[in-house]
């Protein structure tokens, strides 16, 4: 509370203890009869002008004084302090959205500082995993409001790993956690000087990428066969494996080779329990098979986490705790239960994949034979020459950076599979989440070379005009204050000189 507010509060609070006090001091204490108020005499003169009036007259004055002092006092600290609580409550909605971007995991997509990263994805039109671009958020309100921001949020972008967040479009988050998000991500972005600073950068990575896009593909192409060879080494796998749990469980819950520890984790009794001599409740016996069965199910599996965590152990009749060399000691049944349950994922998982073996192989085959395509074709390789010559009066310096600049800030929404990795690009401006922009359709719809301009520069408004009979949604975002003028040209000049 202000000073102005306490004083305020202090000001009323003595004018009503001083009308309680006169309320008291009037009233008649003992009164037999009242005769009616039309037929009492009231008070004469000499009785009305005395102290009494004038100490009411008094009280009157001071508590006007104090209300028009008090009043101009508050009116003066309002301001103040609707700033103060103002901050306030954006300080909460700051902690709250960070909450929400901790407890949502936006970073996994987009990096903890917001400058961008990537996502698991299935490519739509290979079928193969990948890693999807996200892109950076520590600049998004250089090109996007905060309006246009919260659509994304609540309704995520189809065709993309972003999902919908907003209970609008199916997510999790309410308005006010949207809203909050939305504060934590103003409070990470980077300044102008920053953003244009980083143009540079952006464009010579951006045509490193593009260099080495043959590359990239090649080593596609190599993963995939490698997933086809895996795939078709699945059979033998579980043949191999889908002997051993039989193994497993005879070793650890069969007579002879059991203890009373060991059984249980087959939640069954031990009837003929064998000898151990270290007392880790693992029999000797069952210790030696257990290392055979490791051996083979390892031979056997495919690289896989549970894999891994087979690998690490081992089990010696001698030592009750097979790992205590090491910075930690984990007792050989312990190691036991993690085999049974890391064996079972194992067997899980080949059985899976053996059932629907030839639904993957027909899978991973499309998607090898989309890649070798790719390497003949080539639909991503851009013709700078001849961008040059159309474009840049041969120029080749600037059509190299334009089109670097085109892919990193336009391919994303303008070129079919861009951000899915140079693997998966198809031509440059082919059309993605936003028009394409190839075969002279920028010209096309912008006639005006100058409307072209305004257009990149401010982004699109939702149900506003724009071009050639063109319609915004607010999607288009502007480049105006992260690119400089001539950096914007360069794009729209390149744009217009696609073939």
């Amino acid at each position: 509370m202000g000073i102005g507010a306490a004083t305020l509060a202090i000001a009323v609070l003595a004018v009503i203890a001083w009308l309680a006090y006169l309320v008291t001091q009037a009233r008649v204490r003992r009164r037999r009869e009242a005769a009616p108020q039309n037929l009492t005499p009231y008070m004469t003169d000499d009785e009305l002008e005395s102290k009494r009036l004038n100490k009411i007259l008094v009280a009157a004055l001071m508590s006007t004084a104090l209300i028009s002092i008090t009043l101009p006092v508050y009116f003066l600290n309002e301001t103040s302090r609707q700033a103060s609580a103002e901050h306030r409550f954006e300080e909460i909605a700051l902690e709250r959205g960070h909450e929400w971007w901790i407890e949502y995991q936006c970073f996994n997509c987009h990096g903890a500082d917001g400058s961008g990263g990537g996502a698991p994805f299935v490519e739509t039109r290979s079928g193969i995993p990948t890693s999807w671009s996200a892109p950076s958020l520590n600049d998004v309100l250089f090109r996007y409001s905060e309006d246009e921001v919260r659509f994304w949020i609540v309704y995520g972008r189809q065709g993309t790993p972003m999902p919908a967040w907003g209970v609008d479009g199916g997510g999790p988050l309410n308005g006010q956690q949207i809203d909050e998000l939305i504060v934590y991500i103003r409070s990470i972005q980077r300044s102008q000087p920053e953003v244009l600073a980083a143009v540079d950068a952006a464009v010579d990575r951006e045509a490193g990428r593009a260099a080495g896009a043959d590359q990239a593909l090649a080593e596609a192409i190599s993963a995939q066969q490698a997933d086809i060879d895996s795939l078709a080494a699945i059979p033998g796998q579980h043949a191999v494996v889908a002997t051993l749990p039989d193994d497993l469980e005879a070793a650890l819950a069969g007579s002879g080779t059991c203890t009373v520890r060991s059984s249980r984790l087959y939640s069954t009794t031990c009837d003929a329990p064998g000898p151990d001599l270290d007392r880790d409740g693992l029999t000797d016996q069952a210790e030696a098979t257990l290392n055979d069965l490791l051996e083979r199910i390892i031979a056997a599996a495919p690289p896989s986490i549970p894999r891994t965590e087979l690998e690490r152990l081992e089990f010696d009749p001698a030592n009750a705790f097979t790992t205590s060399a090491g910075s930690s000691q984990i007792p050989d049944l312990d190691e036991a239960r993690i085999m049974v349950t890391e064996f079972a994922s194992i067997a899980r998982d080949l059985r899976l994949t053996n059932e629907n073996l030839d639904k993957l192989l027909a899978t991973a085959e499309t998607g090898l034979a989309f890649l070798l395509n790719q390497q003949t074709e080539r639909p991503y390789i851009v013709d700078l020459q001849a961008i040059a010559d159309a474009a840049f009066d041969g120029d080749i310096d600037l059509a190299t950076r334009a089109a670097g600049l085109f892919n990193v800030y336009c391919a994303r929404c303008h070129t079919a599979g861009f951000s899915a990795g140079m693997a998966f690009s198809q031509e440059p401006g082919s059309g993605a989440l936003g028009p394409a922009l190839f075969n002279g359709r920028t010209v096309i719809q912008f006639p005006d070379l100058e409307e072209h301009y305004d257009f990149v520069e401010r982004g699109s408004d939702n149900a506003v005009g724009y071009g050639a009979n063109g319609i915004g949604r607010g999607w288009m975002p502007g480049f105006g204050a992260m690119l400089t003028e001539a950096d914007i040209r360069l794009i729209i000049a390149f744009e217009r000189a696609l073939p």
